[in-house]
């Protein structure tokens, strides 16, 4: 799930939930909608426009608790980037570390989809399928912690 962000860092994913929800911010039925970290299954800080990853313009991101990093995907179609953008913000912005990082050996990765409902009748309920924002979940394993 996606978190709030402040009226500062509004960007695509809380544009996007703002189109999808029709409110300023990311919220469903007054409540916050929240993202909870796919490893340690806590809640996240809210996520941050970070500038030390491979996006030109940044990337909204974050650090759990528990070590892992996260992105998010704004469009649903950005996989690749935003899995370099998770790789750079879990070596502190060195970007020729992470590119070095190898999958299922130096780090684990989950993705978690944003499903946002929509009523589009009595009954009926529209769930967002492939375009669907994304979270990037990344944790290293030489952070001790095993996965």
């Amino acid at each position: 799930m996606i978190g709030g962000v402040g009226d500062s860092e509004v960007s695509g994913a809380v544009g996007l939930l703002k189109k999808r929800t029709g409110r300023k911010g990311p919220r469903r039925r007054g409540r916050r909608i929240s993202i909870t970290c796919a490893f340690c299954k806590e809640l996240v800080p809210d996520p941050r426009m970070k500038h030390k990853v491979f996006s030109g313009s940044g990337r909204l991101g974050g650090r759990c608790e528990c070590s892992a990093v996260y992105v998010i995907d704004e469009t649903g179609k950005d996989g690749g980037l935003a899995l370099l953008d998770a790789q750079a913000l879990a070596c502190d912005g060195d970007l020729d570390r992470a590119m070095t990082l190898d999958s299922g050996v130096d780090f684990k990765i989950k993705i978690r989809e944003v499903v946002a409902r929509t009523r589009t009748g009595p009954g009926r309920a529209r769930v967002s399928g492939y375009l669907s924002p994304k979270v990037w979940f990344l944790r290293l394993k030489s952070e001790g912690v095993k996965s």
